[in-house]
């Protein structure tokens, strides 16, 4: 074995995987950076995720992988209903267990959420319209995690909606409205930014998404 040879740690991977999607590219006072572990342990595997599931937490340890970068937040947040009593934040079982599971086998958890949604061509915004595998797109129009379209040519929404459905291998996307309309732009609203965020489809309206 080579004495001499470096061990590449935690903060390593970080430190260049920033180089591709900086903390400070995303959005302030997301939760970005180790979340969870010590950043300079030896890297024996690194498993990159979705989000951090038990079953996934469970693959990691019985493949010797022990740094984790998710892009969805570790835990679950806690919630106060008018139907029932929920657990007190620090008893939330899914939070619990993972973190159990993941210090228990000395895994360390890395997060990058918005700046990566935000990256350019590799992000998941410029990905998605990517993976529709439309040739001939032009980009109209762009705000930091979404783009406004331009197809070559007028298609109807049942066209598009089935590139959608090709592109992510999935058939089970719902179209709301006219399924025979004509569009010749659109704009691909990812995650929250479709959901929680109330007002994008109206600013990707203004910007000339049609409707």
């Amino acid at each position: 074995m080579d004495s001499t040879k470096r061990i590449t740690t935690a903060r390593d991977i970080a430190k260049e995987f920033e180089q591709i999607a900086p903390i400070e590219s995303g959005v302030p006072g997301d939760e970005l950076g180790f979340i969870l572990g010590n950043p300079d342990i030896p890297v024996k595997g690194i498993g990159c995720m979705w989000c951090a599931h038990i079953e996934s937490i469970q693959y990691c340890i019985e493949n010797d992988i022990n740094m984790i970068i998710c892009h969805e937040s570790l835990w679950l947040s806690g919630q106060k209903s008018p139907w029932y009593e929920a657990p007190d934040d620090s008893q939330i079982f899914s939070n619990r267990k993972r973190r159990e599971m993941l210090e228990t086998h000395g895994i360390t958890v890395y997060r990058s959420h918005s700046n990566w949604d935000a990256l350019p061509v590799d992000g998941i915004a410029d990905s998605a319209v990517t993976a529709l595998g439309i040739d001939g797109l032009k980009t109209v129009s762009r705000k930091k995690f979404f783009s406004i379209q331009e197809l070559p040519e007028p298609i109807t929404v049942n066209q598009l909606l089935h590139s959608v459905q090709i592109g992510l291998g999935y058939d089970g996307c719902r179209v709301f409205g006219d399924h025979t309309k004509k569009i010749q732009c659109f704009a691909f609203l990812i995650g929250g930014f479709g959901e929680n965020q109330l007002h994008m489809p109206q600013v990707a309206m203004e910007l000339g998404a049609e409707r």
